[in-house]
């Protein structure tokens, strides 16, 4: 894994992160002891849901879910996608404003959003002309679209986790 700060890479982003920590919503969420745990328990429930729903895409890409098709349950769950990935960002920004001089300094931080925007720009243009290919064709693309899928999300959720430990 690479780790990496904002603060190293970009040290002229030092206003704009004391803006952020002079922010009415990011001073509230530091100095109210339950704002925090909250924000952040609806951004994992909604980092779980993303994944769970792109989860069940991807396992029928891999051959692991049968009876209906990967296009099928990516148009069943593409609300379930897009309002958990906004949710996502949304809460994130807030835990973001929280604290922002951890965030800036932190080396895992800085892969994750890379991570994530990564994935979600995968999600939203690569990934759906996966799902639109006559399933037949779709083996090995659909397998490798699942595995580099997999990879990016889990990998948002494991380098958001590295946050608090590195």
């Amino acid at each position: 894994m690479f780790w990496f700060s904002f603060a190293h890479l970009f040290p002229s982003l030092r206003p704009f992160i004391k803006w952020c920590a002079n922010t009415a919503i990011g001073t509230y969420i530091h100095s109210v002891t339950w704002a925090f745990p909250l924000i952040e328990a609806v951004h994992i429930v909604a980092l779980v849901m993303l994944l769970g729903t792109t989860m069940l895409v991807n396992f029928t890409l891999l051959g692991l879910v049968r009876g209906w098709s990967a296009a099928r349950i990516g148009h069943n769950v593409r609300f379930y996608v897009n309002a958990s990935l906004v949710i996502v960002v949304i809460t994130g920004v807030m835990l973001f404003v929280s604290d922002p001089w951890r965030y800036y300094a932190s080396d895992a931080f800085g892969p994750k959003i890379l991570m994530l925007a990564i994935a979600a720009v995968y999600q939203f243009t690569l990934y759906p002309r996966v799902l639109r290919i006559d399933p037949a064709y779709t083996m090995t693309p659909g397998r490798i679209a699942a595995c580099v899928s997999l990879v990016l999300w889990f990998g948002v959720g494991a380098t958001g986790r590295a946050i608090a430990w590195i």
